[in-house]
């Protein structure tokens, strides 16, 4: 019973041993089959891919070649277009040229019949100005001449004036002396309190008159506004003198063009001091002083 239950077991033992081997040697056929089998579609799937590869090189060549031709035609259509557009553009050029060129010669006539214009109304103009400052000039000598001719009348008249009035002045001195001498030789012979007219012109000053005398105030009143308006330190820049240096010569110039009132003189203060000390007498208490002595 041992030996054949171990050979039993080694049975056992073969019997799984032969379909483990039996198993792999399946699995091994399954799994050369399938190998073979993804081979084959591997195969398939290249020779499909090298066959859309080159079916897409073909398409792509046949598309590269109709674009080519396309662009080729596209090209030759672009260069008879452009040979059309360069033939028009030239033939509007010309046209344009020649329309250009006539209006050009068009505008060199109507410019030099301007500038013919232009210069004959610049020569009447020049011509009516020179006749203008002619006539002008003519009456400007007429006039100066008319003008010399009365200076000469004038000076000539004043001239004779001037003789008059130095004969009348002659005469009125002489007369003046004459009866100066006869209230002197009168006052010599009978003399009285009244003083003599020659006595009392020598006392006299000559005085501004009024319209002197308001010409020089309206002057001061126009130097005094002018002045008050006036920008003292620019105008000492201005004449480059300093501020006090320029209102100095102000001063100084308004003080020699002042007009001054009449002064009394020395002889004139001593004999009124004179007068003062010596009353005057009348004849009739010097002939009682005469009769008591």
């Amino acid at each position: 019973m041992g030996a054949d239950d171990l050979d039993a077991e080694t049975l056992k033992r073969l019997k799984r041993e032969a379909a483990i081997r039996s198993k792999e040697q399946d699995f091994e056929r399954r799994k050369k089959a399938e190998e073979r089998k993804k081979r084959e579609q591997l195969q398939a799937l290249r020779e499909e891919y090298e066959a859309q590869q080159q079916k897409r090189e073909q398409e792509r060549l046949s598309l590269l070649k109709k674009q080519t031709e396309l662009r080729a035609r596209k090209k030759a259509e672009n260069d008879r277009l452009n040979d059309l557009r360069e033939k028009n553009i030239k033939k509007r050029h010309k046209a344009w040229r020649a329309r250009a060129d006539a209006e050009i010669q068009h505008i060199k006539e109507d410019q030099a019949a301007e500038e013919e214009r232009l210069e004959e109304a610049i020569a009447g103009a020049r011509q009516r100005k020179a006749d203008r400052q002619e006539a002008i000039r003519q009456e400007k000598m007429d006039k100066q001449t008319k003008q010399e001719e009365l200076d000469m009348s004038r000076a000539e008249a004043e001239i004779e004036r001037s003789k008059r009035r130095d004969l009348r002045a002659i005469n009125r001195v002489d007369q003046l002396k004459m009866e100066a001498r006869d209230e002197l030789e009168s006052f010599i012979q009978n003399p009285y309190p009244v003083p003599l007219k020659q006595v009392l012109a020598g006392r006299l000053r000559p005085v501004p008159t009024v319209t002197e005398l308001l010409a020089a105030y309206k002057d001061q009143r126009e130097d005094l506004e002018q002045l008050e308006k006036e920008d003292i330190p620019m105008r000492a820049q201005l004449c480059n003198q300093s501020i006090f240096q320029y209102v100095r010569d102000i001063q100084m110039k308004a003080e020699a063009e002042r007009m001054r009132p009449p002064e009394p003189v020395a002889g004139d203060l001593l004999r009124t001091v004179g007068k003062k000390k010596q009353a005057p007498t009348s004849p009739v208490r010097r002939n009682k002083k005469n009769v008591r002595n």
